[in-house]
């Protein structure tokens, strides 16, 4: 190659080569697709710098608008995987059930048995069935202190009820004390199966008296004829005890010697029992109050023979006017006294002797009236 050929090439004019220039991608926008699927993937985002990144890494622009409907759709997703159940419930029936506290039912105390052998719970259990009929019936609880034991008899002469008084030198202070204060303490003695023998035959409390214990006997037609222990009230915390027979029927029973007169005082009292009321229409329907309401103010008495002659046996006679403080030897009471007892102790002898010694009274005044003694006779 010539001299002149190397310079004319090397005046000769180049054209210049074109240099790439590097463009920026406009972001877009995301549609609410784009931030489902976003905030899909993620599964969520500790701050929302995390979700400006998100974005941005997936080319779409970071405003806070724009991050915020990121974390709103990110929310939606976790309220709509918490709330599935619900819905699903909702579209099969219709309608959520109402809920149940589970923690409720877990904090519940456990239903448990009670301490002890079970031999220990059986005569425990016995105890307080005679104990809650001896309070019901006895009077009980002096000034100086009171007890209660039961004792279980093993053949039915050993059955009794005594109660032993005795005296307190502590119960009284300041100027009282030194003074001594009565204490009862009722001693009972049962059989072991007088839950059985008594209570479950409805005979614990006949006629205001406790019944210790009770030996069925042949029956005499429909007369139900028991051996019997019973207790009634004494004078203050006196306690008498009886044995003999009892007799039921018709509801209505009789304490006697034997079993002659057990069986024919009971026919006697359900026969009287079944005569109507000629004083008064319905007195037997009154409530207490409006028993004594009704026949309080009459000038009359009422006497043990009255209560005799209206179907009570003796034993419930004496019984009654102990617990109520009438004298049984005086042989009769006014008729106040009489009510204010049957308020204090209402029962249904002490209310067929009152409207018999009415119909007595009303029959003495009409020259129809027997004496006592002519009945007796």
């Amino acid at each position: 190659m010539s001299a002149s050929h190397i310079i004319n090439s090397s005046l000769t004019p180049t054209t210049p080569t074109a240099v790439a220039v590097p463009t920026r991608n406009r972001s877009t926008k995301p549609s609410e697709v784009n931030l489902l699927k976003l905030a899909s993937k993620a599964g969520g985002f500790e701050t929302k710098k995390a979700a400006q990144e998100c974005l941005k890494n997936a080319g779409f622009i970071a405003t806070p608008e724009v991050v915020g409907s990121l974390l709103s759709a990110v929310a939606r997703i976790r309220s709509g995987h918490n709330n599935r159940p619900e819905r699903v419930v909702l579209k099969r029936l219709g309608h959520i059930p109402e809920r149940t506290d589970i923690n409720a039912t877990i904090s519940r105390e456990p239903v448990l048995l009670p301490k002890g052998a079970p031999t220990i719970r059986l005569i425990s259990l016995r105890k307080q069935a005679v104990t809650a009929v001896a309070y019901s019936l006895i009077r009980h609880g002096a000034a100086g202190g009171h007890s209660l034991s039961i004792n279980f008899a093993p053949d039915a002469s050993a059955v009794d009820y005594k109660v032993v008084m005795d005296r307190n030198w502590n119960t009284y202070r300041g100027q009282f004390k030194g003074w001594s204060a009565d204490e009862d303490h009722h001693r009972i003695t049962v059989p072991l199966d007088w839950r059985l023998r008594v209570e479950r035959k409805g005979l614990a409390d006949l006629g205001g008296m406790m019944t210790l214990d009770a030996h069925e006997l042949m029956p005499h037609g429909d007369v139900q004829l028991f051996a019997a222990t019973w207790a009634r009230q004494g004078r203050g915390f006196d306690v008498k005890v009886d044995r003999g027979f009892m007799a039921l029927l018709g509801g209505e029973h009789f304490h006697a010697d034997s079993a002659k007169a057990a069986i024919s005082g009971v026919q006697r009292k359900v026969k009287a029992a079944g005569l109507p009321a000629r004083a008064v229409v319905g007195a037997y329907e009154l409530s207490v109050e409006g028993f004594i309401k009704r026949y309080k103010g009459r000038n009359i008495s009422v006497s043990v023979c009255d209560a005799q002659e209206s179907g009570s046996c003796d034993f419930g006679i004496r019984s009654w006017c102990e617990a109520v403080g009438l004298n049984y030897e005086g042989g009769d009471a006014p008729l106040e006294m009489v009510l204010q007892g049957f308020r204090a102790r209402p029962q249904e002898e002490v209310r067929r002797a009152v409207l018999y010694a009415v119909r007595r009274h009303r029959a003495k005044h009409k020259g129809t009236h027997r004496t006592c003694d002519a009945i007796t006779a």
